[in-house]
């Protein structure tokens, strides 16, 4: 499964956008921090672009119960740290990303294993999910986990949109995608991580 000349162009629109931002937040997100308190679920207005869109300065819930439980989510250190990991997002999110309202629904495209993201390092797998916005621009998302023999350890591709999130979708069923509960806007995604540690 190869991406296309197109595809691959994409992707390197993409980061030739994003790269100047990543660098300036991490000189912009340490000083904004410090005008949150704990109580503080968003960055100020004027550093908005550098917060997450779809859980603030807190983290998810696996951020909070894994990495950080019993409040200390809400420490500078914990929010710096929740940050720099999800980069960019509202920028990405507003400019860039895809509105899962926007996609034609009768285009999404599945090539390969769509359980892959499940899969964590269990065996070299790949996905590859495609699909038309309502204004006739294609989006894809390309997803690979490569085990390294009986290592440990794999390396995690994800390129292009985090389509992984609508696998499956059809006209039938477009309504279900679209809960509260789920993404409005799919951002992008150009991450490579070559050791990723499998998980039993």
């Amino acid at each position: 499964m190869k991406l296309t000349a197109k595809q691959k162009l994409q992707v390197a629109k993409n980061v030739a956008i994003e790269i100047p931002l990543e660098i300036l937040q991490f000189l912009i997100v340490p000083i904004a921090l410090l005008a949150c308190d704990e109580k503080s679920e968003n960055l100020p207005k004027w550093a908005s672009w550098f917060d997450d869109p779809d859980y603030g300065v807190n983290g998810d819930d696996g951020w909070k119960g894994e990495h950080f439980p019993n409040g200390k989510n809400r420490t500078y250190f914990a929010r710096l740290c929740w940050l720099y990991r999800n980069r960019i997002g509202n920028f990405s999110a507003k400019y860039l990303g895809v509105r899962v309202e926007d996609i034609d629904a009768n285009s999404v495209r599945t090539q390969g294993d769509v359980f892959a993201t499940y899969n964590k390092g269990q065996k070299s797998t790949e996905c590859l999910v495609t699909c038309k916005m309502k204004d006739g621009r294609e989006r894809f998302g390309y997803y690979r986990e490569i085990r390294y023999g009986q290592s440990k350890w794999y390396c995690r591709v994800y390129l292009g949109w985090k389509l992984m999130d609508v696998i499956g979708m059809r006209q039938d069923n477009k309504a279900e995608y679209m809960d509260e509960n789920d993404k409005k806007v799919l951002q992008t995604v150009w991450a490579i991580n070559p050791f990723k540690r499998i998980k039993q």
